[in-house]
């Protein structure tokens, strides 16, 4: 999907009209199920009556159904289009989708409309979105290819996302406490703090400090390094390349011994190199004394030279036909790919046309090495960090003596994927798997019965993406974190926002969702991972990772009340006073000049805070000299005190 700024949260609540869902195949069925608890009117479209898959659905659904072509006008008419606040269209034709999206902005010219495309719509879609406001085009390809990237992945990390060219890495989301909590939490509700994200670079960057750096031991351990590299090389070849190593040497060295009998080892080396480069007059003229002829020539050196020359002979075709196999694969992507270096590290991706290439671009782009297995007709490719091959057994034996740290096999037919997983197992039992699923449910737990693969459900990431856009959000992409979709969401706050006006803290914890980005007015760069006393105004752009249910807690408006205030005592020191009441300001959301009843030596207590803003507050009001302690606060009384800020 096309990145683009959110509509304004907390304005689509106040909106009125139903969501019309036209096509109700897997994708279409899926966005029901999600819509259900948002408490919306929902109308439905389609071209005939649906295989239900639920029979909620059914029974809610199947009396009220439109049944007609979503293009024709007077069908959408009768589906309600006019008042509807949100269109998905949803057909797995995406020229139809293209059209009804046409005549559905002809007829609702302010409704939020997602379309459903396909890479080969890519185009098209962005200019859609450029040209009519409030459409949003969909290419499920592209939002599932980042979930199988992220299962695929090597490392501890629980996902891995970019924003804006930067990579972070959630490092917490599958914590077992926190995987417990969830558990026993009955009513599905959203975790009770954010996600831990650090970006990769840092992250990369204190696992580098931990190693013991090169240089710190000095050039005596680089030099034993660099001694080290052939012993290091011996071992990764192969025992055919090893012995073939050991009998050119022992052919070098009794060439060496034969050959210099009578003009030293200089004639010695010049025959011996001349005979296994499949030469054999000229080296044997050099043997033979001046003056006389072949016929001087001993038996013995006729045929021990022969042999040398036919040897030669083979060693310079065998070169010539690597360097030209290595040629045709590398220059004109021709040729199949011998077996890689032994113990490399590799992600084998099965099938999956277009989907495979977008998870390898996403794993080549971080680095790792990826072979593709591509059964369409054509040349196999090979770049650096990429080898694309048509064949099963290529793969097979070019990966022998590597290590696999992923496979993703992304048929469409699950069975198949399930047979070739259950057989790779065999050869490859420490690799992470992951498997493509067109529309299984409870596939997290498919996935755990067959011994931690990684079974992802199309339909199930799509359809999160799906609703979030209805209600006017832009997902940029799905992480899939601890068995729930998070969604990578970009906000432009404006006037009227919900969140306008908020800090940071309230954000997180009345939500739940993880800032990663904010984008001030007038500055050229974002600040990363931002600081959770800022807050929001006009013209701020902010990307949040979120679940569905957040994104629609924001528009509503309803976030988690502040549990936590501080009771502070005492007077600061006189040239602590001015910051003390800074400190104040910005935590609580008031003028400086508000704060002065708090600093009159009494005992006070703050308004409900978040408490991370607590701790910080209490921390800087110590330092100028006031007594503070953080204390809980019941539920009733954090309500309430959300309308007692200075």
């Amino acid at each position: 999907m096309a990145p683009a700024p959110l509509s304004a949260p907390g304005a689509s609540s106040q909106r009125e009209g139903s969501v019309l869902i036209c096509g109700l195949g897997s994708l279409g069925q899926a966005c029901l199920l999600r819509l259900l608890p948002f408490d919306v009117p929902l109308r439905c479209l389609d071209r005939e009556r649906p295989d239900w898959r639920d029979p909620r659905l059914e029974e809610r659904f199947g009396s009220t159904l439109v049944l007609g072509d979503m293009r024709l006008p007077h069908v959408l008419a009768q589906a309600g289009v006019a008042s509807a606040r949100a269109v998905l269209l949803l057909s797995t034709e995406s020229t139809v989708n293209v059209e009804a999206a046409l005549q559905v902005r002809l007829l609702n010219p302010t409704a939020d409309l997602v379309v459903r495309s396909s890479g080969q719509l890519a185009s098209l879609g962005a200019l859609l979105e450029e040209r009519l406001p409030g459409v949003a085009v969909v290419d499920p390809l592209l939002l599932t290819a980042g979930a199988i990237t992220e299962a695929l992945r090597p490392g501890d990390q629980e996902a891995c996302f970019r924003v804006d060219g930067e990579s972070y890495l959630v490092v917490e989301g599958n914590d077992p406490a926190r995987r417990q909590r969830r558990s026993l939490r009955q009513d599905g509700a959203d975790p009770v703090r954010p996600l831990q994200v650090v970006p990769m670079a840092s992250h990369h960057h204190r696992a580098a400090e931990a190693v013991p750096a090169a240089r710190v031991q000095g050039r005596w351990l680089a030099l034993g390094r660099s001694l080290g590299a052939p012993l290091r090389r011996w071992r990764q070849c192969s025992p055919l390349q090893q012995a073939g190593l050991l009998v050119i040497l022992a052919l070098m060295a009794l060439g060496l011994a034969l050959f210099s009998a009578g003009g030293g080892w200089r004639q010695g080396v010049f025959v011996t190199l001349a005979l296994l480069l499949g030469e054999f007059v000229d080296p044997v003229n050099v043997m033979l004394p001046p003056g006389d002829g072949i016929a001087a020539a001993a038996p013995w050196l006729i045929g021990v030279t022969l042999l040398y020359s036919l040897i030669g002979t083979l060693l310079t075709s065998a070169l010539v036909a690597v360097i030209l196999e290595r040629l045709l694969r590398e220059r004109f992507g021709l040729g199949r790919p011998g077996r890689f270096r032994r113990g490399s590290r590799w992600i084998l991706l099965a099938e999956g046309e277009e989907l495979a290439a977008r998870v390898a671009d996403n794993l080549v782009r971080d680095g790792l090495q990826v072979l593709r297995i591509d059964p369409r007709p054509g040349p196999a490719l090979q770049r650096p960090g990429l080898v694309i091959v048509q064949r099963w057994e290529a793969a097979l034996a070019a990966l022998q003596h590597c290590r696999l740290e992923g496979i993703g096999l992304l048929s469409v037919d699950l069975l198949a994927n399930l047979q070739e997983t259950f057989q790779l197992q065999k050869s490859w039992p420490d690799a992470r798997y992951a498997i493509l699923s067109h529309a299984v449910e409870a596939a997290e737990r498919l996935g755990d019965l067959l011994g931690g693969v990684a079974v992802i459900s199309s339909m199930d990431l799509v359809a999160d993406a799906v609703v979030a856009t209805a209600f006017g959000e832009r997902v940029e992409e799905i992480c899939r974190i601890d068995g729930a979709n998070h969604l990578l969401v970009r906000y432009r706050i404006r006037q009227g926002d919900g969140l306008l006006g908020l800090n940071l803290s309230r954000v997180e914890q009345g939500y739940g969702v993880t800032t990663i980005h904010l984008l001030r007015r007038g500055r050229r760069s974002p600040l990363v991972l931002p600081s959770l006393d800022l807050v929001l105004a006009a013209g701020d752009e902010l990307v949040v990772l979120a679940t569905l249910r957040q994104l629609r807690r924001i528009e509503l408006g309803c976030p988690d009340p502040p549990r936590w205030r501080l009771r502070l005592q005492g007077s600061p020191r006189p040239e602590g006073h001015f910051t003390a009441l800074q400190s104040l300001a910005r935590h609580l959301g008031g003028a400086p000049g508000a704060m002065a009843p708090l600093l009159d030596g009494g005992e006070h207590l703050t308004p409900a805070l978040d408490r991370e803003l607590a701790e910080q507050l209490a921390e800087d009001l110590r330092r100028q000299g006031l007594h503070c302690a953080v204390e809980a606060v019941a539920v009733g009384d954090a309500v309430a005190s959300e309308g007692l800020r200075p």
